[in-house]
């Protein structure tokens, strides 16, 4: 997917989970892929560490993620995309519709 003139990482992310989600390909995202983003460490930064500019590293935040991923059972797209969300207003809850 690197090959994709303008897919960054979150385009190849969505682009390939969304393949995944309607059928087409057997794929199924086995991280966030942290240390290529911005809005999801973000996030895990605001989530684990309560604050969004902390320095814990990207590989420590997937670690946190993965465990929390497993307890929850949601899968890593929806931890992606909670944390990319909730981040741009962890103070007031505006629903994600898509």
């Amino acid at each position: 997917m690197r090959t994709v003139r303008r897919f960054g990482r979150t385009g190849r992310f969505d682009y390939l989970t969304m393949l995944g989600k309607v059928g087409l390909a057997d794929i199924e995202a086995d991280s966030t892929y942290m240390n290529e983003a911005t809005g999801p460490k973000r996030g895990a930064r605001l989530l684990f560490d309560g604050q969004i500019d902390s320095n814990t590293d990207a590989r420590t935040l997937e670690a946190h993620v993965a465990a929390l991923e497993r307890h929850l059972g949601v899968g890593m797209q929806v931890m992606e995309d909670a944390m990319c969300n909730w981040q741009k207003s962890p103070n007031r809850y505006l629903p994600f519709r898509g």
